[in-house]
């Protein structure tokens, strides 16, 4: 098996002569800082790409939902109000029975309105935000030694 011979001049590339030493010539350090924050940029730039396309995924279910529910809603309108209303003439005077029924759809209308909303306001870029945040602090950190 044939010996590699370490360079003459030193410990070889990477290691350190004492703690928290290093052998790297300092543009040669800045190089590889720029290199090492170039690449990270590059990734929260992906991830952030990435959580945009969810959130734009998860916004548009929400409206395909809330619209397919109003598009029931006018379907069944029809149907239901007519057939309740007369049901309920037979305990009440006609107008009220086309009142509660018409108070009945309102309500549920409301609600669907509400679980639309809430689903459209679903905290956005979470992980993006925290990278982020990550990154600065410890670039503060680096800045500062």
């Amino acid at each position: 098996m044939p010996e590699t011979e370490l360079p003459a001049s030193g410990p070889p590339p990477g290691t350190s002569t004492a703690v928290g030493a290093d052998a790297r010539g300092t543009s040669e350090v800045v190089t590889s800082v720029v290199a090492h924050l170039q690449a990270l940029v590059s990734k929260e730039v992906e991830l952030a790409k990435l959580e945009a396309k969810q959130v734009l995924t998860d916004k548009a279910i929400a409206a395909g939902t809330i619209a397919g529910a109003a598009l029931l809603g006018l379907f069944i309108l029809g149907f239901v109000g007519v057939t309740g209303a007369k049901a309920l003439e037979l305990v009440v005077a006609p107008w009220l029975a086309w009142l509660i029924v018409t108070l009945v759809y309102t309500l549920l209308a409301g609600i669907l309105v509400a679980v639309g909303i809430r689903k459209a306001k679903r905290p956005v870029m979470d992980q993006t935000k925290a990278e982020a945040e990550t990154t600065k602090a410890w670039a503060k950190e680096q800045v500062n030694r």
